[in-house]
């Protein structure tokens, strides 16, 4: 008996210590390479990892509990994983395989998911989408797709297809008050109805004004300006096939940046622009991120040309609201040429735009004052 009551004594660490193992469940999704899908969360991601490459899973920076993934390369085999950590403490686990249709393009957890509404977008037409505040995050999960924020307003934006596509695409959009919009997009050859008013109410403005815009008298006075001054060598440059492509100059004015580009072709052919885009991203692709695009949406052009003829050169002004280049990001300036392959991807680093030149004062003026600056700032340290 003794003997028996030591052997149970012996045993009670052993018994206190014993683990237990609860299996967590993950829930199902499927991913697309033509449609994002976002998982809109209760609070704050403060961690996301996926379990391999083949898909792209970040948190997007304008609104921080939602997530953002797409598969990174179509048709990718097997399953994959998700770990989601948020603010509350919760954990969240998600398996993950392809799908060339997805069924969902949102999760808003802890609330319904309504499935979005389908819209026409075509080649021909311009689609226009009237949110009810200011836009703060725009994703389109196809490249045959481009978006622009219309000129001069915050809560219009332009959309069209590049080409035709067969596979149902989507749009998603965050504004001010942290909304989140979804649609899904299929492509149509002639759009009857090409303009969407979301969520409008009896006071809201249509139009939402960009509070900084010029006037037509405050633009030609920029013009002339920049029209006066020489261009420089800033050895910003890049060409392909004949087309020779060139900063010539950066400007400043207030909070508009203005880049003066110059393009020459020196082929047969004449040089036809499709259309041009300013963005930032990544300096270089992870496979393990998301290559998420932050549009800068051009404000105005000057002299800005449809095509290039040949053996002949074009100088244009592009201007768009000012900004400064995150590190291991580059501003990539598209310029793409329509029916032809001539396309350039130039990519500018942060110090070009730190350097920039005011409209309304000569270089020479800039650097007089900023040493004067130092000097009085030795001065009175």
């Amino acid at each position: 008996m003794i003997k028996y009551l030591l052997f149970i004594i012996m045993q009670i660490p052993f018994l206190a210590h014993a683990q237990m193992i609860e299996e967590l469940s993950a829930t199902p999704l499927e991913i697309g390479y033509e449609k994002t899908l976002h998982i809109i969360f209760p609070t704050e991601v403060k961690y996301c990892n996926a379990g391999n490459d083949h898909i792209l899973a970040e948190k997007v920076s304008a609104q921080p509990n939602i997530i953002r993934i797409i598969a990174a390369e179509r048709n990718f085999p097997g399953e994959t994983n998700l770990s989601i950590v948020t603010a509350d403490t919760k954990f969240y686990s998600y398996s993950i395989h392809y799908s060339e249709t997805p069924k969902v393009s949102y999760i808003h957890i802890g609330d319904t998911s309504p499935t979005p509404h389908v819209l026409p977008v075509g080649k021909d037409k311009q689609m226009y989408l009237i949110f009810p505040g200011k836009i703060t995050y725009e994703d389109h999960g196809s490249q045959d797709i481009t978006v622009e924020k219309a000129e001069g307003v915050d809560n219009i934006l332009a959309v069209k297809a590049v080409c035709e596509f067969q596979k149902e695409s989507n749009i998603s959009v965050v504004t001010d008050n942290g909304k989140f919009y979804t649609f899904n997009l299929q492509y149509s050859p002639n759009p009857e109805v090409f303009t969407f008013v979301i969520d409008k109410d009896e006071q809201q403005k249509v139009a939402i004004l960009d509070e900084g815009e010029l006037t037509t008298d405050q633009k030609e006075k920029i013009h002339d300006a920049i029209n006066k001054r020489l261009p420089m060598d800033l050895g910003l440059r890049d060409k392909i096939s004949g087309v020779e492509f060139e900063i010539n100059n950066i400007f400043i004015h207030n909070d508009i940046l203005l880049f003066r580009i110059s393009l020459r072709n020196r082929t047969q052919i004449n040089y036809t622009i499709d259309f041009m885009r300013l963005y930032i991203q990544d300096a270089k692709k992870s496979k393990k991120t998301a290559i998420q695009q932050l549009e800068q949406n051009v404000l105005f052009t000057f002299d800005y040309p449809e095509d290039i003829p040949a053996h002949e050169k074009r100088t244009f002004i592009v201007a768009v609201n000012k900004f400064t280049i995150p590190d291991k990001k580059r501003l990539v300036i598209e310029i793409q040429e329509k029916n032809g392959g001539r396309h350039f991807f130039y990519k500018l680093k942060n110090k070009s735009i730190l350097e920039s030149e005011e409209v309304f004062r000569n270089t020479q003026e800039q650097k007089t004052e900023d040493e004067a600056d130092k000097i009085l700032r030795r001065v009175y340290r």
